[in-house]
């Protein structure tokens, strides 16, 4: 069992207390009217006086619990009561200067300008005019000790003024920072969503890539073994090799995306590195067995080329032979790669068939879209269309990236 003093137990006893300030407000109510029965006169209907103080106790006492909620409304009235105190009680009361007191706190922390500066200065009036007209000191000679008693009760007016000042900057402060915080936790919420759906759509993408250029290759390469199987046997054969290294290694990259799925961590779970550029070329022969002749022309060290680009770059010409094999099966394509200081150059373009690839391509935009993605995530530039000059259709991309 946790002890009462402990820092869990005081936060909720606080975090109780700080729910239901009416509570507190009765507290005080009670206080106040405990201060205003053991003082003089005494609570009592006997004489004009007692009538008038157990009236003023009672008021004041039911004001301070509506503080709170009517704060104007609960000052005012114990201001005409404390008004009322001060004619018809002819000396200074314990009751009177606490709930002064009392009064001079709250306006600063349940009023607001100007609202708090005037009661403040009914307050100091009242005060003032409460010690200089009471009959305690008795000798009217004495009037160097009314200014002294009328100084101390400003004082202590005073420092209930900045007491509550002080608790309405604190209070203020923690509003704000509670404020500040909640913003933070909204926008660390968004950013959190932001961040899931751009990893969704990442992960799409690559699944996208990997399976429509697997599927497209294998549907090919079977295509072209069916052709050969009766001729060219050992042709075939390679063909059939070629479906089953791409079917494992599909079956393989959509493995690893899942994993990223999977993992709860920011970093990628992939075990196995990602594909670049200096892979093109494997990339190209696996279509060897097609008839889809496609030329490589390298000019520059694809080595230097960093992995982030050469991953982009790798999917564009991925994507743009898949495209070639899917809508222009049979046209002669050509890949050109030129490696730049701080970019890397992509052009990949295809002969005509014969046939409308413009409408063709357009049934579907998730790869064109995917590859202007990959280009605009790097601050490079993309266009995809058809070549007027061969009336096929060219790829076109530069990849930058900054020096280290």
């Amino acid at each position: 069992m946790e002890p009462f003093t402990s820092p869990a137990t005081r936060d909720r006893l606080r975090a109780v207390w700080q729910g239901q300030p009416w509570a507190a407000d009765l507290l005080l109510g009670a206080l106040g009217g405990f201060l205003g029965a053991i003082g003089r006169p005494t609570l009592s209907f006997v004489t004009y006086e007692q009538t008038a103080y157990s009236i003023i106790v009672f008021g004041c006492s039911v004001a301070l619990i509506f503080r709170r909620m009517r704060p104007r409304l609960s000052l005012a009235v114990i201001g005409v009561l404390l008004v009322l105190h001060l004619v018809t009680v002819q000396e200074l009361t314990l009751f009177a200067g606490a709930v002064c007191l009392i009064a001079a706190y709250t306006t600063q922390t349940q009023l607001f300008a100007p609202w708090r500066w005037g009661y403040v200065a009914v307050i100091y009036v009242g005060a003032a005019a409460a010690v200089l007209t009471s009959s305690t000191p008795a000798a009217d000679t004495e009037w160097k000790v009314r200014l002294v008693i009328a100084a101390a009760a400003a004082a202590l007016v005073t420092v209930a003024v900045l007491a509550g000042t002080v608790r309405r900057t604190r209070k203020a402060r923690y509003e704000d920072a509670l404020e500040r915080a909640a913003v933070l936790e909204a926008r660390q919420a968004v950013e959190r969503r932001l961040a899931a759906v751009e990893e969704r759509t990442r992960i799409a993408r690559e699944m996208h890539d990997v399976l429509g250029h697997s599927l497209n290759t294998i549907a090919v390469q079977a295509e072209g073994a069916r052709c050969v199987i009766n001729t060219d046997p050992d042709r075939a054969d390679q063909a059939l090799a070629v479906i089953g290294r791409l079917s494992r290694t599909a079956v393989d990259d959509v493995r690893d995306l899942i994993n990223v799925l999977g993992t709860d961590h920011d970093t990628e779970a992939l075990t196995r590195p990602t594909p670049s550029l200096r892979e093109i070329g494997a990339l190209i022969s696996e279509l060897q067995h097609t008839r889809a002749p496609i030329r490589l022309h390298v000019d520059g060290d694809l080595g230097a080329v960093p992995d982030q680009v050469g991953l982009a770059g790798y999917r564009i010409v991925q994507e743009s032979i898949t495209n070639v094999l899917k809508h222009a099966y049979g046209a002669a394509a050509s890949v050109r790669i030129v490696v730049h200081d701080r970019a890397v150059d992509l052009t990949i373009h295809n002969t005509s068939t014969g046939q409308s690839q413009t409408t063709r391509r357009d049934g579907s935009h998730q790869g064109i879209i995917g590859m202007q993605e990959r280009a605009r995530a790097l601050d490079g530039t993309f266009t995809a269309g058809p070549d007027p000059n061969t009336g096929g259709w060219c790829v076109s991309a530069s990849l930058p990236w900054r020096q280290p």
